[in-house]
């Protein structure tokens, strides 16, 4: 008995093909200079690991609806937040020492779970933060303080850092800056930085130890923070001792609840005097905190004093 072939229909042909994950990559031409993936920092990357990255990011969608790929999107539109968290996390990625293998599949669950988070709406609020243990720059009583929720790993937290600098000197009496832990899991040795510089801070070195991580952000490992730690002059017995002790761990998991109970999503996030900041560009700084001084020294609205009763005695003034 000859079995019958079964025949497919156009209807079935097209059902099967809808069926099947459709890939862009196949369809466009490559982005091969890495200047045109942009607001993408390729600081610390070697020619090698650019290669790898922009190997993935042609290799890889976007799923934004744009029907192309995160390379592609990047280059053409610079406003999709998808495709710039994708490139970043292949970038960090990289960073983190991964093979090609495990960066695509690292990019590929991010894309698959991923749910984009929009920005608090929240002009105008301003959060009560707790900054009365944590490190500070400047002058203390200044009237307007800037706190910043930053991870030192973090290659757009390290790239403000000579912004913050010209804010402070701008303004040496008027603005102090504070410091606080937002260590993200994404980045393997932010949490060991963070109690690190806490543990700096116990010894009054708190700044030496966070301009020399932010300096060398893309080289942060377990190693790398103890010799940093010795070339900031760290008394090193006690800083291992602390690091061992887990004594300032606690000190970063309250900043980490602070930023959460201000809707910190992300690094770097800033606040001044409580004010989301929400452009981070020395002019949009200098801006935000005239506003600030302007408020602090406007004068107070005195109501009109009512007129005494002629009955009343004399006050005895001169």
């Amino acid at each position: 008995m000859r079995l019958q072939t079964a025949k497919a229909t156009p209807t079935l042909i097209v059902a099967l093909l809808l069926m099947q994950p459709v890939s862009f990559a196949g369809t466009q031409a490559p982005v091969t200079d890495p200047s045109k993936v942009k607001e993408i920092d390729w600081t610390g990357l070697s020619e090698a690991q650019k290669k790898v990255a922009l190997k993935v990011m042609n290799g890889s969608d976007c799923n934004c609806g744009c029907k192309m790929t995160v390379a592609v999107c990047r280059e053409r539109d610079s406003s999709c937040r998808r495709s710039m968290i994708f490139a970043r996390t292949i970038i960090d990625a990289l960073r983190e020492g991964k093979p090609e293998a495990e960066v695509a599949r690292v990019v590929k669950a991010k894309a698959d779970t991923f749910v984009e988070v929009k920005l608090p709406e929240d002009s105008g609020v301003a959060y009560k933060i707790d900054t009365s243990r944590n490190p500070l720059r400047g002058p203390k009583e200044a009237p307007v303080t800037i706190v910043e929720f930053s991870d030192f790993q973090c290659p757009y937290c390290a790239g403000l850092q000579s912004t913050l600098d010209q804010v402070l000197k701008a303004f040496p009496k008027e603005v102090n800056l504070v410091y606080k832990q937002f260590p993200l899991n994404i980045h393997q040795y932010a949490r060991q930085a963070a109690v690190a510089s806490m543990a700096a801070h116990q010894q009054g070195k708190f700044w030496q130890l966070h301009d020399r991580m932010f300096q060398n952000f893309s080289a942060i490992n377990e190693e790398n923070i103890k010799k940093w730690a010795k070339e900031v002059g760290l008394n090193m017995a006690e800083f291992e001792k602390v690091m061992q002790a887990g004594v300032v761990e606690t000190a970063v998991q309250k900043d980490i609840a602070d930023g959460a109970a201000a809707r910190v999503l992300g690094t770097p996030t800033l606040f001044i005097n409580g004010k989301r900041v929400q452009e981070r560009s020395f002019e949009a700084f200098k801006k935000a905190i005239l506003e600030e001084l302007a408020a602090v020294k406007a004068p107070a609205t005195i109501a009109p004093a009512k007129k005494a009763p002629t009955t009343a005695k004399p006050s005895g003034r001169q």
